[in-house]
């Protein structure tokens, strides 16, 4: 008897608990903004202000913690708000997305930089 896959019939989008691991006040540190954005987002996904994926010298990121949210003009898009203007969060990097793999190390340190804490921690 063959063995069925699951996630071949039912596709999953990674949440909020695959980016946050720790958050002292869960909804204190979600805030709401809106973007026009330049492609499909979901939650780990690292956008600038203008909705593309964070690159290297952009002077804004923010961490998407929405379920799958397509790109069609713009849209109120669920993001981390910043440590420094709300509640501790402990990012899982591993789980981040940015522009480019090369685009990662620097896009980690500006997160750091927001006072986001961040660890490896793999959980897809």
């Amino acid at each position: 008897m063959p063995v069925i896959a699951i996630s071949n019939y039912f596709q999953t989008s990674p949440s909020f608990t695959d980016v946050v691991s720790y958050s002292t006040d869960a909804y204190g540190a979600v805030a709401q903004k809106q973007f026009t954005l330049a492609q499909d987002v979901q939650a780990g996904d690292v956008i600038n202000a203008d909705g593309a994926l964070w690159a290297t010298g952009d002077a804004s990121a923010f961490v998407v913690v929405s379920e799958h949210v397509v790109e069609a003009g713009t849209k109120f898009i669920n993001v981390l708000r910043a440590p420094n203007v709300g509640s501790l969060v402990c990012l899982k990097s591993d789980n981040l997305v940015f522009a480019s793999t090369a685009d990662k190390d620097a896009g980690i340190a500006f997160l750091q930089s927001q006072g986001f804490q961040t660890q490896e921690f793999f959980t897809s």
